[in-house]
């Protein structure tokens, strides 16, 4: 037992020694390992939330969710009793439509009626070109054009336009031109009561575009649940949808393939390291050979030293590497990454695999010197 104690001993000593005396190869090996181990923590930290983060960003570019009268046009308490079928915590905007045809001065035009701040979550894109967008809930009679039909009507942002509706003309004040490069470009937008007493269609809606967090199958089951419980007909928008669910798996297979490829790289690194460092130590083996080691003695002695900078760097880049993903969380969501556990025992292990893998030939070239000619000096 005191024997082995003392083997253990001068074992520790001869690798702390080496990577002492070696400390400067040693010190490009735990770099590079800590390096390659905190870009990996740092992408599974983000692989692992990505899903949330970039379900609210890709949010950001429209409605991915409808909701629609089996008939023409819906009543609003349906419309809102549907919303309820939606989880609060799924639901970022839900924005109500009504469609009609009315008179203006230089004649017909569509109009929209819609509920302005939400509409704004539901098309995003729709850009204000001239004028401000409407943001107060009590301006019933303010109105924003699309850049077409401003052209076609020689309508201007602060002009008054006469709308004639089924109880007589409605005067409605321009407060800004808006574009999509789309149909929008030739609506008129009004608020949504004041489309319903033009058209004569009081409490009713055509349909409503919702933005609601989830992947296309779980928006599926929502439309179908939607459209069993109530009167309505319920179904994701599917080209924005399944779209999110492919660049997704496509981001996470890029961030895959450039860990993939900075271990890869530092890897590389840490075999020439090491190679280098064997190379200066030819003597050393040959002596070791000499006083009676084994090759499984040498192999071990370089194991455990790659091992322990490997370990060690490893763990210096899980821990960097959770402050690395909050750099890239703000820069790329403007908000930090949440800490998985997980990042930190899969950044070491995976780490300490390239490693393993990287030090295999310089420790087999180690073993087969010929120490004869080592220590005669050739």
């Amino acid at each position: 037992m005191r024997e082995n104690r003392i083997n253990f001993i001068f074992f520790a000593k001869m690798v702390f020694k080496s990577l002492f005396l070696s400390r400067s190869a040693a010190g490009v090996i735990f770099v590079s390992i800590a390096l390659g181990a905190a870009i990996t923590a740092a992408f599974i930290n983000i692989y692992l939330d990505i899903d949330s983060k970039m379900n609210r960003e890709l949010k950001a570019y429209g409605a991915n969710f409808i909701i629609a009268s089996k008939d023409t046009y819906m009543s609003e308490d349906a419309y809102k009793n549907a919303l309820l079928q939606i989880p609060s915590d799924k639901l970022l905007g839900a924005s109500a439509y009504l469609f009609g045809i009315v008179r203006l001065e230089l004649g017909n035009a569509v109009i929209a009626g819609v509920d302005f701040k939400e509409l704004r979550k539901a098309k995003p894109f729709l850009e204000v070109r001239d004028g401000n967008y409407i943001t107060l809930d009590f301006d019933d009679f303010g109105a924003l054009v699309g850049i077409d039909l401003a052209k076609k009507m020689e309508l201007e942002v602060g002009s008054t336009v006469d709308m004639v509706g089924v109880d007589g003309i409605i005067k409605l004040k321009i407060r800004g031109i808006v574009s999509s490069g789309g149909e929008e470009d030739s609506i008129l937008f009004v608020p949504l009561n004041t489309a319903q007493s033009a058209l004569g269609k009081e409490g009713l809606i055509n349909f409503a575009d919702i933005v609601a967090l989830g992947s296309f199958e779980e928006l599926k089951s929502l439309g179908e649940n939607i459209t069993q419980n109530t009167s309505l007909a319920a179904n994701p928008v599917n080209a924005v949808s399944r779209s999110e669910g492919i660049i997704l798996e496509k981001i996470k297979l890029l961030m895959a393939l450039v860990a993939l490829s900075v271990l890869l790289i530092t890897s590389l690194c840490v075999n020439t390291t090491l190679g280098s460092i064997i190379f200066s130590r030819t003597k050393e083996i040959a002596l070791l050979y000499a006083l009676g080691a084994s090759k499984k003695s040498i192999a071990r002695l370089f194991g455990t030293e790659t091992f322990v900078m490997a370990f060690t760097a490893s763990l210096a880049g899980a821990g960097f590497g959770f402050l690395l993903s909050q750099a890239f969380g703000h820069a790329i969501f403007n908000s930090g990454i949440d800490f998985r556990f997980l990042s930190v025992p899969s950044s070491v292990l995976i780490s300490l695999i390239f490693a393993a893998a990287a030090c295999f030939l310089p420790i087999k070239k180690s073993l087969g010197i010929n120490v004869a000619n080592i220590l005669r000096g050739e």
